[in-house]
C-alpha cells in the first residue's frame, strides 16, 4: 500500500511538473508552410514581435541589400523550429529586414519544422537535396536555383551575410567547413 501511494504522488508530482513547464512556454509548435499572420495569430506572437521591435539592423548594409537590382528575381524560404530559440531570434529579424528593404513577402515562405529537423510532407529526395542540418536554415534562391544559405548563426550579422548571399559575393554559413 505504501509503495502504491508513493508512486501515485510521484505521477503526481510528474503530471504537475509537466502540466506547469508547458504553461511556462512562450511558443507553439508549427509545422509545414505557414504564414506570418498565422504565426501571429498564435502565442508565437509574443516572442516574435518582442525580438522585431529589439532588433535595429544596420542601416548602411540594408541600403546596400536595397541597392541590388536583382531583389524582384530573389526567393527567401526559411526552414525553422518555433520551438527553438536560434529561430525565435532569427525569424523576427529577418521578416524586419524584409520589411526595411520593402522585400515582396509573396516571395519569402516559412517551414516549421521537427524537433528532428524533419519537414514535414516531403520526400526522402526533397529532404536530401535541402539538407537541413540545423535551424533556422534560410535559403536564398534566384530564378529557382539556390544561390546560398545561412544556417543557425550569423557568421558577422544576419543583415551582412543576407547581402554576400543577395549579392552572390562569397559566403560560407557557419557549419561550411
Amino acid at each position: 500500500m505504501k509503495n502504491i501511494i508513493k508512486i501515485l504522488l510521484v505521477l503526481i508530482v510528474s503530471v504537475t511538473s509537466t502540466v506547469n513547464e508547458l504553461q511556462a512556454q512562450n511558443y507553439e509548435i508549427m509545422l509545414g508552410e505557414f504564414s506570418l499572420e498565422e504565426l501571429k495569430a498564435t502565442k508565437n506572437s509574443t516572442w516574435f514581435l518582442k525580438e522585431y521591435k529589439a532588433y535595429n539592423p544596420n542601416n548602411r548594409i540594408l541600403n546596400q541589400i536595397t541597392s541590388l537590382e536583382n531583389l524582384e528575381d530573389l526567393n527567401i524560404e526559411i526552414y525553422l523550429g518555433t520551438w527553438c530559440p536560434d529561430s525565435r531570434r532569427e525569424l523576427p529579424r529577418l521578416v524586419k529586414i524584409l520589411d526595411l528593404i520593402n522585400f515582396d513577402k509573396d516571395q519569402l515562405t516559412m517551414i516549421g519544422v521537427t524537433r528532428s529537423k524533419k519537414v514535414p510532407e516531403i520526400t526522402k529526395e526533397k529532404a536530401k537535396q535541402l539538407n537541413i542540418i540545423n535551424v533556422p536554415t534560410i535559403i536564398v534562391y534566384k530564378d529557382g536555383k539556390e544561390l546560398n544559405r545561412f544556417v543557425e548563426f550569423a557568421v558577422e550579422t544576419l543583415e551582412k551575410d543576407l547581402f554576400k548571399i543577395m549579392a552572390e559575393r562569397d559566403y560560407k554559413h557557419s557549419y561550411d567547413f
